[in-house]
């Protein structure tokens, strides 16, 4: 049984490597903006990446528990 799916896991690993915004994500994963947009607001609502706004752009991190997220799924 999968925790989550296979993209929000490939976007909490690249989150991890690197807090990024959205476009760079789409382009790394090579996905539509729109899918990695759904996927960050649905891991913003499980309390495992937060965001800022930096230099008119918005950068995702992985909050704490996003954190121990990535440990058990790597």
């Amino acid at each position: 049984m999968e925790l989550i799916g296979s993209t929000k896991k490939k976007i909490l690993l690249e989150i991890a490597r690197e807090p990024c915004h959205g476009y760079k994500l789409a382009m790394a994963l090579t996905l539509p903006l729109s899918t990695v947009y759904g996927h960050l607001h649905d891991l913003k609502k499980l309390g495992l990446v937060t965001y800022q706004a930096k230099d008119r752009q918005t950068i995702y991190n992985l909050t704490e528990k996003g954190k121990l997220f990535v440990e058990v799924i790597k």
